[in-house]
């Protein structure tokens, strides 16, 4: 297996076959990348990393559940398999935050078009991903077409989907700084348009 990534929830390994394996992380790998990303821990302070591992455990947890549950086409989500609570399988494919930096600028806003269709879908079905993490979280399949990727922070119940709209967390330089700047007014404009409530 070869290592891609890590993130506060899962390692990601290239496997073969066009496939992925994302790993749970352990408490001591989840902490490590923790205390990378969050320097100087004003906003994320050390004490309360142990609350942040359990939420994020607790959220891919349901996460999972619900991708198991879900009618809709798993094709969407990369075409998981599931192999326990947490790890699964997916497809291996271009991340946007990479993919973005192959395009031009109209290609770029055709681009962020269908991230703003797809996740207007989501809504739909009443699925989305927690912080619309665009460069990070989503990626772009074999066919071409916009897909979520990162399925360990999801959102089904009603009532979390209208409390994230409404807090826009698509507007934040967390999310923002993962596509090139002269993609991120007009991806911001889109997702305000067509997302808000």
């Amino acid at each position: 297996m070869k290592y891609l990534g890590r993130g506060w929830q899962y390692t990601v390994y290239e496997i073969g076959n066009n496939r992925v394996f994302k790993k749970y992380n352990t408490r001591f790998q989840a902490y490590s990348i923790m205390f990378l990303q969050c320097f100087p821990y004003i906003h994320y302070p050390l004490w309360k990393f142990p609350q942040y591992h359990a939420g994020c455990k607790n959220t891919a947890l349901g996460s999972i559940k619900k991708i198991k549950e879900t009618k809709m086409d798993l094709s969407l989500f990369g075409n998981p398999k599931i192999l326990n609570d947490l790890d699964y399988e997916q497809d291996n494919v271009i991340p946007l935050r990479r993919y973005f930096k192959t395009l031009s600028l109209e290609e770029g806003k055709r681009t962020i078009d269908e991230f703003v269709v797809f996740n207007q879908m989501l809504v739909k079905n009443s699925l989305i991903d927690k912080s619309f993490l665009i460069g990070k979280n989503y990626g772009v399949n074999a066919q071409g077409k916009v897909i979520l990727i990162d399925i360990g922070e999801l959102y089904s119940a009603p009532e979390s989907i209208k409390k994230q709209l409404a807090l826009k967390p698509w507007d934040i330089g967390y999310v923002t700084s993962t596509i090139p700047k002269r993609f991120r007014r007009y991806f911001v404009q889109e997702m305000n348009t067509h997302l808000c409530i």
